[in-house]
């Protein structure tokens, strides 16, 4: 009685009275509306990497999509963000872990060596996939064309 009590109180648009395995993919809620539109390398690097390495460093809850389009969002480089996965998968670690430090300002350099990694190898081996990612991947998604004065991810008029 009080669930019910509290759904006729709440917003329609904020309730969620779907059931079943699949009810969430087509409900409304506030947290899909905070998903931001992907952005081309996001979707490229989760191409890249697949499910095993973002299992390796603990991907947020939100998947491998969303995570690293926020992180492109937030100023990060595709060459930085393939060490900063690549550092995190072979030590074990969370990405978020190896994220905060370079927030802070750690060098990349300094991350891999407090993770026990040879980081010229790293550093090699990021270029690699750096190069796979540009050729088979980056390409399927194409940029779209960003507008001054509008939100990036919303499709011009």
């Amino acid at each position: 009685m009080a669930a019910a009590a509290c759904l006729a109180a709440s917003p329609a648009s904020a309730q969620d009275v779907s059931v079943g395995p699949a009810a969430g993919l087509f409900s409304r809620s506030r947290v899909s509306r905070d998903i931001p539109e992907p952005e081309p390398l996001a979707l490229a690097l989760d191409l890249t990497f697949g499910a095993t390495v973002w299992a390796q460093v603990k991907i947020s809850t939100e998947g491998p999509v969303v995570s690293l389009t926020r992180l492109v969002r937030g100023g990060f480089y595709k060459q930085e963000l393939i060490e900063l996965i690549l550092m995190s998968a072979e030590a074990g670690k969370p990405l978020q872990r190896a994220v905060g430090k370079r927030r802070k300002g750690a060098k990349l350099s300094a991350i891999a060596k407090e993770y026990g990694l040879d980081y010229d190898r790293l550093h090699e081996s990021a270029l690699a996939v750096e190069e796979v990612v540009d050729r088979e991947y980056l390409p399927r998604f194409p940029e779209r064309r960003r507008l001054w004065g509008r939100h990036p991810w919303k499709e011009s008029d």
